[in-house]
């Protein structure tokens, strides 16, 4: 299980990953993995990446190496009206 600030470091050091797999956001929130509650990664594309993404994001703190559940979403990017 990863907390709120794993995810959030997660999101900081894999945002350009992400953004270059195509992701157009990216955000932290809540995730449900193998039945269990815990914060992860969430990258929104507008079609399905292109590669395979990793089900999870690799972070060190404290001298440990975490990993931090990454979920994706298809969904349009916002447009103003």
């Amino acid at each position: 299980m990863a907390t709120e600030s794993e995810a959030h470091q997660a999101r900081a050091q894999h945002s350009e990953y992400l953004k270059d797999s195509g992701a157009h956001a990216i955000a932290v929130d809540k995730i449900q993995r193998g039945g269990a509650d815990t914060f992860g990664v969430i990258a929104f594309y507008e079609k399905e990446p292109h590669g395979p993404l990793p089900d999870s994001l690799e972070i060190e703190q404290g001298g440990e190496k975490k990993r931090v559940p990454l979920a994706t979403m298809i969904t349009p990017r916002a447009t103003l009206e």
